[in-house]
C-alpha cells in the first residue's frame, strides 16, 4: 500500500502558496519603516533651520570668490522677478556695481505719482540688497527699464540709509 500522508499538492496549474507572514511581523516592518521616515524628516528640518539661522554656511571652494554683480542680479531677481531680465557689472577699482532691469512695477496706465513711488521703492528695495553684508561694494547704481526707455536710476553707498538714497528719474517719465 502507498503512503497516504504526503503533503496536498496544489491542483495542476496553481502554485504552491506561500507561508504567511504573521501580522505582528508586518506592522513591525511598518512602524519601522515610518520610524525611519519621521527620523530622517526631524534631521532635515533641523540642518535647515541651522542653515536658516546662519550656524552653517555654505562652503565656497578655494578660488572662488563671491562676485557682487551675481548678487546683484539675484537682488534684482528676488524683488523684481524673471521677466525682469537683469545685467549686473561690477567694477573692482571703484567698487561700484551697476544693474540693468525691467521694472516690474510701473505701469503707463497708472499716475505719474504713484509710477515714481513705484520705481522709487522697486529701486531702493534692489539697491538696499546689493549693500546689504557686502564689503566689496562701495555704490550700488540700479537703472530701471520699461522696453528700451529709462526710468528711473537709484543709488546708494553703505553709509546711505534707505529714505537717502538717491533717485533720479528720466525726462519725460510720467
Amino acid at each position: 500500500m502507498a503512503d497516504t500522508r504526503s503533503s496536498p499538492r496544489p491542483p495542476a496549474g496553481q502554485r504552491p502558496r506561500p507561508a504567511r507572514r504573521p501580522r505582528w511581523a508586518t506592522w513591525a516592518l511598518v512602524a519601522g519603516g515610518l520610524a525611519l521616515l519621521l527620523g530622517g524628516a526631524v534631521l532635515l528640518w533641523v540642518r535647515i533651520a541651522e542653515v536658516q539661522q546662519g550656524a552653517i554656511v555654505a562652503p565656497v571652494p578655494q578660488g572662488v570668490t563671491r562676485d557682487p554683480a551675481t548678487r546683484a542680479r539675484g537682488a534684482v531677481l528676488s524683488i523684481s522677478g524673471q521677466d525682469s531680465r537683469p545685467v549686473a557689472t561690477y567694477d573692482p577699482p571703484s567698487g561700484t556695481v551697476t544693474v540693468r532691469f525691467q521694472s516690474r512695477y510701473y505701469d503707463p496706465h497708472h499716475t505719474a505719482a504713484l509710477n515714481r513711488q513705484y520705481l522709487a521703492t522697486e529701486g531702493r528695495l534692489v539697491v538696499q540688497l546689493i549693500l546689504y553684508n557686502d564689503p566689496e561694494v562701495s555704490r550700488a547704481v540700479a537703472e530701471l527699464y520699461r522696453g528700451r526707455q529709462r526710468l528711473a536710476t537709484v543709488s546708494g553707498a553703505p553709509g546711505d540709509s534707505y529714505s537717502a538714497y538717491t533717485v533720479e528719474y528720466a525726462p519725460g517719465v510720467p
